[in-house]
């Protein structure tokens, strides 16, 4: 599969009310290929205290002037992802981070760089298709212990792309998930693609 993994942490739950605080990517071709970023939040966006609770920021911190704008931050986002042959967009619940993203992309006067395909966690599988819409049910069902604490943009990205490959594929892509076994679910190709 070619695809890049995305996800973004915000300050809400509504694109045009609230702003991107943080972005974290992978190439899923070369998995080791990683982008994290952050940025001040947008002037006059919406902070709601629930989200910063989950991504673990502050007020000051998505207030520092010192971050990058969230345009400098999609640029180098962009920037990026040159080179990457195929940039569908992948991740969990990804049609959240879609409304963000084009909208950040379109109020920026910036180019769309995704292609038109999306590849969405719990729709890759039969396995997973019927799951709750939460990463953590996911994560337990492929054999990796649930997040624990404020969620990163770029562990996030990481977390959904081997949960990817081992629902797809019944693989592991990322050294650091290697010590967790692979349920033989995945790992049997008669039973990971029945009913497709």
């Amino acid at each position: 599969m070619y695809m890049i993994v995305v996800d973004i942490e915000t300050t809400g739950m509504e694109p045009l009310k609230n702003s991107i605080v943080s972005i974290g990517a992978l190439d899923f071709e070369n998995p080791g290929k990683t982008f994290y970023g952050e940025c001040r939040v947008d002037e006059g966006a919406e902070v709601s205290n629930i989200a910063l609770k989950i991504n673990g920021f502050t007020k000051k911190e998505i207030k520092n002037p010192k971050k990058p704008t969230s345009k400098q931050l999609l640029e180098a986002f962009v920037q990026w992802m040159q080179g990457i042959r195929d940039k569908t967009i992948a991740g969990d619940n990804i049609w959240f981070d879609i409304g963000f993203l084009e909208l950040n992309f379109k109020k920026n006067k910036m180019k769309w760089p995704f292609n038109k395909k999306i590849v969405e966690l719990h729709e890759i599988s039969p396995l997973t298709a019927g799951m709750p819409w939460s990463l953590d049910a996911v994560l337990h069902m492929v054999g990796i212990p649930p997040r624990d604490g404020a969620h990163n943009a770029l562990d996030d990205a990481e977390l959904t792309a081997e949960a990817m490959a081992r629902v797809a594929s019944g693989k592991n892509i990322l050294k650091k998930f290697k010590k967790y076994p692979i349920p033989d679910i995945f790992k049997d190709d008669k039973l990971r693609n029945a009913g497709k």
